[in-house]
């Protein structure tokens, strides 16, 4: 359908993963078909960010996204997947087909696998193309198709394919990766992000320095395709970190799997980060182990710059249990994380710590002494947050293999791809975790999660909910994760008038609960007279639990 001078117009869609952020994958599309001078001129590529959609006003709020793409009467609707909006693209998908019956629509990003689509396991999408892999120049040579005839459609690897209606897919050959992510022109430098969803309040910009890892854990799609990393040079990071602060921007998220997978190059980036004197927070994921003394230093360093400087690492931990690390290609002792977390609180670094909750033969007893662990080290820290995540069977991983082998049985019923058993973990072991999980999220993580409080010397009520809870410990003599289930029994008969779904029995929609309501159905002042209470208990013997 004509768009602005005579071109046509594909609306690319992204929803993104929370309030804050967008999708940078669109932004990488657009740049990289706009480089063919062709090209921009024959389409008119229009973006449109929405934010996260929850459960809640699902179909409400597609439908008036739906509105937008219709109002922009495009030929072509190009939707960014991933497992947080899947429900969403397929209720979208179906209002367009209706309201929009002549536009193609096309479906890329993680969630389209192409061992899900030679499997079928997408023949019910209202979809015309799929898209697998790196989508850059499998987007650029569709455009090319539609609007002069080629390359031939089977010609296009990384694309599948199908006359109008549901059916199986022709899928075409794999995509090869970049060598260099230079080849992809920056969608800031470029201009072709656009500059209302970066002056939104409080945004949080996503960067790419680098796509691959170093590892192959088998749960993971970071690697997928890709024998080895591809970087950007350092002076087109310090170029888009330009570009974004001088919008006003100072939230960077930096979206790579692994920051140090090259120490002398995320040095290099940090250097320049700190010669520049940037005011801005970043947000890293750096593997444990993937740092040495001086990169430490570098992230300390770059805190010093400005009050409102603040470096976040995410290290991703998963368990203690190297047996279970082996299963799944990730056998990292936790000695590398001990190494890691000491640097983090030498030079005062916020770290986001993550684990998994259903790994691979792990078990109710495993899963427990790495929480203990952890819940150890974090006492009368106010710098870290400890999250949990469960177990998620992504489209395309080896971990879909390794799960038939255990009997793990996943299900997108309340949250896409995650673990509901297995037989080391049957669903009564896991919704004990889960609920103890929601637990930990209000007595140990601080309030919105970045409260720093070793930078601002201030003290947050959720500073004194962890103070009380380790203060309830060392009265009652008994492990943390005890206590943490006294907290869990105490909210079963609190919450039951609410119906609030964690004393449901299957405790649904539980890892958004953690994230979302257990802030707001689980009161501070109820908290900590809860724990004031515990302290005033006689000593229990160390073996007793609830």
């Amino acid at each position: 359908m004509p768009g602005a001078a005579g071109r046509r117009t594909c609306v690319l869609v992204g929803v993104a993963g929370s309030s804050r952020s967008f999708s940078l994958s669109l932004y990488n599309l657009k740049a990289y078909a706009y480089g063919d001078a062709e090209m921009r001129s024959a389409w008119d590529l229009q973006v449109i960010q929405h934010p996260l959609i929850g459960v809640d006003g699902l179909s409400t709020r597609v439908a008036a996204l739906a509105e937008q793409v219709v109002a922009r009467n495009p030929s072509l609707v190009a939707l960014s997947c991933y497992m947080w909006n899947l429900d969403a693209f397929k209720a979208l998908s179906a209002l367009l087909r209706v309201r929009l019956p002549g536009a193609m629509l096309v479906w890329g990003g993680p969630e389209i696998s192409t061992d899900y689509v030679v499997a079928g396991r997408y023949d019910d999408l209202e979809a015309d193309f799929l898209v697998s892999g790196e989508g850059e120049r499998t987007f650029l040579e569709l455009l090319r198709h539609l609007s002069k005839g080629a390359p031939a459609l089977p010609d296009i690897p990384g694309l599948s394919l199908r006359k109008r209606g549901p059916g199986p897919f022709t899928v075409n050959a794999r995509r090869t990766p970049f060598k260099s992510l230079d080849e992809v022109p920056s969608p800031y430098l470029t201009g072709v992000v656009d500059d209302q969803v970066l002056q939104r309040d409080r945004v949080q910009a996503n960067l790419e320095t680098q796509r691959g890892c170093n590892l192959r854990c088998s749960y993971c799609i970071y690697h997928k395709d890709m024998a080895q990393i591809s970087f950007s040079s350092v002076q087109r990071v310090m170029d888009e970190v330009t570009f974004v602060t001088n919008k006003g921007v100072r939230d960077i998220r930096f979206v790579d799997a692994n920051f140090g997978s090259d120490l002398g190059y995320a040095k290099a980036v940090m250097r320049g980060l700190i010669e520049r004197r940037f005011e801005a927070k970043l947000m890293f994921e750096l593997i444990p182990g993937f740092i040495d003394e001086e990169l430490a230093a570098l992230f300390g360093a770059y805190n010093q710059l400005h009050a409102w400087n603040d470096v976040t690492l995410g290290i991703g931990v998963q368990t203690t249990n190297l047996d279970v690390l082996r299963k799944v290609r990730r056998g990292i002792r936790v000695e590398r994380f001990e190494e890691t977390f000491d640097l983090v609180q030498r030079f005062q670094i916020y770290a986001k710590i993550d684990l998994i909750i259903g790994l691979p033969g792990e078990d109710l007893a495993s899963i427990e002494r790495t929480l203990e662990y952890m819940l150890a080290k974090l006492a009368g820290s106010r710098a870290h947050l400890l999250c949990c995540h469960v177990m998620r069977g992504l489209p395309g991983t080896e971990l879909l293999d390794i799960a038939n082998a255990h009997g793990m049985v996943f299900s997108s019923r309340y949250e896409p791809h995650e673990l509901f058993e297995s037989p080391t973990l049957p669903r009564s072991d896991m919704v004990r975790c889960l609920r103890r999980t929601a637990v930990v999220f209000r007595l140990i993580n601080h309030a919105g999660w970045a409260n720093q409080e070793f930078l601002s010397g201030r003290r947050s009520s959720a500073s004194h909910i962890a103070d009380a809870f380790f203060a309830a410990r060392e009265r009652l003599g008994v492990s943390h994760v005890a206590v943490v289930d006294l907290v869990v029994e105490a909210l079963m008969g609190h919450l039951e008038e609410r119906g609030s779904h964690f004393v449901q029995p299957d405790f649904p929609f539980a890892e958004s609960w953690w994230w979302g309501q257990s802030r707001i159905e689980i009161e501070d002042e109820w908290l900590m007279e809860f724990l004031s209470s515990l302290q005033a208990r006689r000593v229990l013997r160390p073996d007793v639990t609830a």
